[in-house]
């Protein structure tokens, strides 16, 4: 069967095609969703920082936390899954790499986020601050 995109039938109006609008608005919240995130976390970091010695590590398994990243993922799965399928792939093959790509590299980052977390804890801000393992290793090799 063949794409309505492909065959030319929405070249012809004016009317945007509804995969379009679909890729704009998952990708409009999968932004919004990322930084509510973003925000989310910063906060956390933020209370652990005035309560140190009373909280020993920094909560991002809160149930905010989980939701707005889930969500975040969850649009970004549909809209790598609808780019995917404008260039011809079937929905089910779109979706099928789209998720791959997707949910093994939010599950990547949710992993790693927690080590992170956990030097940021032990170490402060300078235990992940890139640009002073750079600096440093610069002058170490002059």
């Amino acid at each position: 069967m063949e794409s309505l995109y492909l065959s030319g039938e929405f070249s012809r109006s004016l009317v945007n095609p509804p995969i379009y609008s679909a890729i704009a608005l998952l990708s409009f919240f999968a932004i919004i969703f990322g930084i509510i995130f973003k925000d989310k976390l910063e906060y956390q970091v933020a209370l652990w920082q005035q309560n140190r010695e009373g909280q020993g590590q920094i909560r991002y398994r809160t149930p905010g936390i989980i939701l707005s990243y889930a969500l975040c993922n969850l649009f970004a799965f549909g809209f790598v899954a609808a780019c995917l399928h404008v260039f011809g792939l079937s929905l089910a093959l779109a979706a099928l790499v789209g998720g791959i790509l997707v949910f093994s590299t939010a599950g990547l980052i949710w992993w790693r986020l927690g080590s992170l977390l956990e030097l940021l804890a032990v170490g402060g801000s300078q235990a992940i601050e890139l640009d002073f393992l750079d600096a440093e290793a610069a002058v170490e090799g002059e």
